[in-house]
């Protein structure tokens, strides 16, 4: 690989770790909207951490053949940092407001996912009580 092959790599794994920044500030203000209690919030953390080992890992097969090299680390820690200390304060607030729209709308779909399912339980539950009573009024006759 070429200096200039190694400059571009550079480049674009540093652009990734932009990415990356940004996927972390916009899941930290989905979390913020959603005020989830800790345990999910621990699933929710190792999942989206997974995401973005597979999205880097995929983006590194692209730029450079997935070879892990020290400049990697470093070109991926300079782009999130370069993301947090310079381009998040100018985007803080569109990426709040698209957190909390993501966050209004994953309640809605959690209400509406999990309204049928508390019917269901309920019937459930009525069936079994009414068939335990069945076989209770069997047994005494």
């Amino acid at each position: 690989m070429g200096p200039l092959a190694q400059i571009e790599a550079f480049v674009l794994t540093s652009m990734l770790g932009i990415g990356a920044g940004f996927i972390f500030d916009f899941y930290q203000a989905v979390i913020r909207g959603i005020r989830i209690k800790r345990y999910p919030q621990y699933f929710l953390d190792v999942s989206v951490w997974i995401f973005m080992i597979l999205i880097i890992g995929l983006a590194l097969l692209l730029i450079n053949q997935a070879e892990i090299r020290a400049y990697v680390f470093i070109a991926l820690l300079a782009g999130a940092i370069f993301y947090f200390r310079c381009v998040s304060r100018f985007i803080r607030q569109p990426v709040d407001l698209l957190g909390k729209a993501t966050a209004s709308s994953l309640r809605s779909l959690w209400r509406l996912f999990s309204q049928p399912c508390k019917h269901l339980r309920t019937w459930l539950i009525r069936q079994v009580k009414k068939t335990t009573s069945e076989d209770t009024e069997d047994i005494d006759q």
